[in-house]
């Protein structure tokens, strides 16, 4: 009754929607089921429930830029969390605002006159060609994510109609102890009894509020190595490896050849930017490599040159992603709580921008490369 009432005074009071994203890192599609987050589970049966499809290489900070964006790496610039940009070098964390090159979802709600909130989400570091946001917290190390709700809960009770939060997910489980451990499951229940009370709140305050849970990657076992120093050696250049891809910048272009032969002889497929799968939509970026490489299900892609730092690769490589996103493996959870329920299917991450922006009446400086899911909105 009180959820009717609440419906029938927002009519009358023209409310505009509200929407919130939450993006759990590394939380992949295969784990969201009724055994590992039982509660969230229950009440997505009340929502549109897909599989996030995200770009390529499959990594936190250009997946997160696009859903931020609604665009591909190739447009946005942030192509790995780490690559060579022509100008800057080489960067190692890429999660700036400086380097991202479209529009996203939080400037384009500033421009269009809608409050946005952003909390510790990749890219928003500061302003973004001078203008920010009206209220946003970059990201500290070590919070917990009852912060990242109490900050949504504070920003939709002072009057933003878009919030956009990060969530620490199984990302760090999954690389240290791999994606069916038992830190993991762990995780995922914790996450579930922090979480689902949450939405249950936030759905019976205003059900006019839309809630997206999604991710920025999947995440796969890996008990295979290969060394890409090794496979390259007398080869100079930059090698840039993320996990299940790599990007390699050459010292000599005129090596690409041998590069290729060495590397697809070694079971890797490997192409130029010329040569690289439009469906990958990273051709168009100076910042990635010469050749990029994607590994086979299984292989995680080493640049250590000595033993200290493949040791520090190594702890981290239990689980790992950056593959090909047609492996499902890669594929995010996507709930989305709206009007209806149903199933989503599988649904590019660069749709949801668009989505969103329809939802809340926002306008682009460039239209994204994404399109707005059918029915949403």
């Amino acid at each position: 009754m009180r959820a009717l009432l609440l419906l029938l005074v927002c009519a009358i009071l023209g409310a505009q929607p509200k929407v919130v994203i939450l993006s759990f890192d590394g939380l992949a599609a295969r784990k969201f089921n009724a055994h590992t987050m039982p509660q969230t589970w229950k009440l997505s049966r009340q929502a549109w429930v897909g599989e996030g499809i995200p770009p390529f290489p499959s990594t936190t900070f250009n997946g997160h830029a696009t859903i931020a964006t609604g665009c591909w790496p190739e447009h946005h610039g942030i192509v790995a969390n780490g690559f060579v940009d022509p100008v800057a070098g080489f960067v190692p964390y890429t999660a700036k605002a400086e380097f991202l090159e479209r529009e996203p979802l939080w400037i384009a709600a500033e421009r269009s006159g809608v409050k946005a909130a952003v909390y510790h989400w990749p890219c928003a570091t500061g302003p973004w060609r001078g203008e920010s946001p009206w209220r946003m917290e970059s990201f500290t190390p070590g919070r917990p994510d009852a912060q990242a709700l109490a900050f949504c809960d504070t920003a939709l009770k002072e009057g933003a109609r878009l919030v956009m939060a990060y969530l620490s997910g199984m990302d760090s489980e999954a690389h240290r102890h791999g994606p069916d451990s038992r830190e993991v499951y762990r995780k995922l229940r914790a996450t579930d009894a922090l979480l689902a009370p949450w939405i249950a709140k936030i759905r019976a305050e205003d059900p006019e509020t839309r809630i997206i849970l999604c991710a920025d990657h999947g995440f796969a076992r890996v008990p295979k190595m290969m060394s890409l120093p090794k496979v390259l050696k007398g080869i100079p250049g930059r090698i840039n490896a993320h996990g299940g891809s790599a990007f390699v910048y050459l010292d000599h272009k005129a090596q690409v050849e041998e590069a290729l032969a060495r590397l697809r002889h070694a079971g890797l497929r490997a192409w130029t930017r010329d040569t690289l799968p439009l469906r990958f939509h990273l051709a168009a970026s100076p910042r990635v490599g010469d050749i990029i490489i994607s590994a086979p299900k299984g292989t995680w892609l080493s640049e250590a040159t000595d033993a200290a730092s493949l040791a520090k690769e190594r702890a981290a490589r239990i689980g790992c992603h950056a593959f090909d996103p047609a492996n499902p493996e890669m594929h995010t959870w996507l709930v989305v709580f709206d009007q209806g329920s149903g199933p989503l299917g599988s649904v590019p991450l660069w749709d949801l921008a668009p989505t969103v922006a329809k939802m809340l009446g926002l306008k682009w400086e460039q239209a994204p490369d994404g399109k707005i899911i059918p029915f949403l909105p």
